[in-house]
């Protein structure tokens, strides 16, 4: 046991120093050859999704790291051709020159293209847009840049493909995939309401009054080819709704996101650059991640951390509601999202009980693992991402800086989506 916690601490480690410039996939490949020292090669089939006659894994990681892949391809096909661009400038343009309209305006065109897409697609994609025009019309970004972060890791929550998280969870947990927006729908509601209204007044003064208009941006021009972006579209829609059936007839949801991709790839004829397009890096990292979160489950800390748990909040779910969201968003500051939500789903998944605690756990698992990256910048890599597109604009922010607004804000916001849960529960 102590050796795997060890290799654990040590990629934690590699993740968030990054020493000898290695990136976070780097470091958790190193930490994942180290912990499958201590695993046998049935463990690493299992981590990767595959049943053995030794077990079958709670998440069928090659579906979900597959699915990751080509929501990356749908995603970035409509990046790629302008659409997400188009809805920004549009935004922009609409508040015309009203400060306070275009905060608004860029909160909400945030929330609209996270919840049909996915957090780390809004922030690599909005982030240079909003610096940039913040830059030009002569704008303080941080108001810009903090509700915009802030909306993409809350929107996030609203459908089951909205965030790996989610889809992790959704595996583990036999979610229906309706089931699970319907579920989410009003916490994601009452926690962009909450984060509005409170960075709304923290940020007051900075949004008040106007700024100059400029006309050299022509939103209709940003979209690059109207039939492609028609096709990106199309795509996503498919996957939105298709997916639902495919939960229905429990086939794996992976089978929808490669329709969507293969008709992507054969509209575009481009295969070679759409692939290239791909963040394998995010999908390295997540596969080094599971074959290391399964030498923790494997040497037995799982099972102590789970009777620590049991022994808080017993069986009732709105205790646990409570418990389960604000320990697992704290806890993405220690370990990030990723992993700390592929270690939780087994433990919490095994101390259920009944239906009622398992959907609690679940659902209050979301809220915590997409909330917590809220709280310091590297809480998840959407964080990590967000600061380091930032960097390219000459843009940053102190670290203190966002931890203390983190810790102001987040907890309100998570108590609150937390509390329309356990509502919804005892309902």
């Amino acid at each position: 046991m102590i050796g795997e916690i060890v290799v654990f601490i040590l990629t934690y480690f590699l993740i968030m120093v990054r020493p000898w410039k290695l990136n976070e996939a780097t470091g958790a490949l190193l930490g994942a050859v180290l912990m499958s020292l201590f695993l046998q090669p049935h463990h690493i089939l299992e981590a990767l999704g595959f049943s053995t006659e030794y077990g079958t894994p709670l998440v069928t990681t090659w579906n979900v790291v597959l699915m990751l892949i080509e929501l990356m391809v749908i995603s970035t096909f409509l990046d790629d051709y302008g659409f997400f661009e188009y809805c920004a400038v549009k935004a922009m343009h609409l508040a015309g020159g009203d400060k306070k309209k275009l905060f608004t305006y860029t909160y909400a065109v945030t929330c609209f293209i996270t919840a049909f897409t996915s957090n780390d697609i809004a922030i690599l994609t909005l982030t240079p847009i909003i610096l940039k025009f913040c830059r030009r019309a002569g704008l303080d970004a941080k108001p810009f840049m903090y509700s915009f972060f802030f909306a993409a890791n809350i929107a996030s929550m609203f459908l089951y493909i909205g965030n790996l998280t989610n889809i992790l969870i959704g595996d583990a947990f036999k979610l229906g995939y309706f089931d699970f927006t319907v579920y989410m729908f009003l916490p994601t509601m009452a926690a962009i309401i909450v984060n509005f209204v409170i960075f709304y007044y923290m940020f007051k003064d900075e949004v008040r009054g106007t700024y100059p208009m400029s006309c050299d941006v022509n939103a209709r021009e940003l979209i690059k080819d109207r039939p492609m972006v028609a096709v990106g579209l199309a795509a996503l829609v498919l996957v939105l709704i298709g997916c639902g059936f495919a939960n229905w007839l429990t086939l794996p949801l992976s089978v929808v996101t490669t329709i969507g991709a293969l008709a992507i790839y054969i509209a575009e004829r481009k295969p070679v650059m759409r692939t290239r397009r791909i963040s394998w890096r995010v999908v390295v990292f997540v596969l080094s991640l599971f074959i290391v979160v399964k030498g923790l489950e494997v040497s037995g800390v799982n099972a102590i951390v789970g009777g620590v748990i049991l022994s808080i909040v017993g069986q009732n779910p709105v205790y646990t509601t409570f418990f389960i969201s604000m320990a697992s968003a704290f806890l993405c500051n220690v370990v990030n999202n990723i992993p700390m939500t592929a270690m939780m789903v087994p433990i919490t998944s095994g101390i259920a009980a009944t239906p009622e605690m398992a959907l609690a756990m679940a659902y209050s698992l979301v809220i915590g693992s997409n909330l917590g990256a809220n709280i310091t910048i590297t809480g998840a890599l959407a964080g990590i991402l967000w600061l380091e597109c930032a960097k390219a604009e000459k843009w940053s922010t102190g670290v203190s800086e966002f931890i203390k607004t983190g810790l102001i804000v987040t907890p309100v916001v998570i108590f609150s989506s937390a509390m329309v849960l356990a509502l919804e529960l005892c309902i």
